[in-house]
């Protein structure tokens, strides 16, 4: 997807593309966007993603944290709008050490709200995924119907597409059909 249109999706809806721009061993978010044809049906499937997630963060104001999993009150400045270092001490019960060393600290860099969050979107034998980290039934039946409707929409352009093969699946359009080698090509000179 364009860039223009990555940062359009990642700054109208910083909480479900938090995880954009964070590394790869934590998310497959950072490798952005499918096809721009598809912007469309992200921008509408998201759109209606956002205020079930803020309503998630709303109805669990004290949710343990998604990084260590001890509970907020855990973590440095809890009550401010972004918890810090957690400061936990836990005992661990595999170790046959008497106190104080059998205590360990969590080190958890910081609070880590559990709320649901995109970890992938990308196509896949020529429809959209959209990957979760968690979600709700209807969450799960949102992404559902924005997969379905990818299958009829070309993923270059946008326009009414079907399913067409050779080598790889692409949802495309008949132009954009007839155009993919130079579609294809051009792709590849911009990354």
């Amino acid at each position: 997807m364009k860039q223009e249109l990555d940062k359009k999706l990642v700054d109208e809806f910083p909480l479900l593309y938090g995880d954009r721009s964070a590394p790869m061993q934590s998310t497959a978010m950072c490798w952005g966007f499918p096809g721009d044809g598809w912007f469309d049906i992200i921008w509408d499937l998201s759109s209606k993603l956002e205020p079930l997630i803020q309503k998630f963060i709303d109805d669990n104001p004290l949710a343990p944290c998604g990084g260590c999993g001890c509970k907020k009150e855990r973590h440095y400045g809890w009550k401010s709008w972004e918890p810090g270092k957690c400061l936990a001490i836990h005992v661990d019960p595999e170790s046959e050490e008497e106190p104080p060393n059998n205590y360990f600290a969590c080190f958890c860099d910081g609070y880590r709200s559990p709320h649901p969050r995109a970890s992938q979107v990308k196509e896949k034998f020529g429809g959209l995924r959209f990957y979760m980290t968690c979600g709700t039934d209807e969450i799960f039946d949102l992404t559902d119907k924005a997969e379905a409707l990818s299958y009829k929409t070309c993923e270059v352009c946008g326009k009414p597409g079907e399913a067409r093969r050779g080598g790889w699946i692409h949802t495309l359009c008949d132009d954009c059909h007839e155009n993919w080698d130079k579609i294809r090509s051009k792709r590849w000179e911009e990354e």
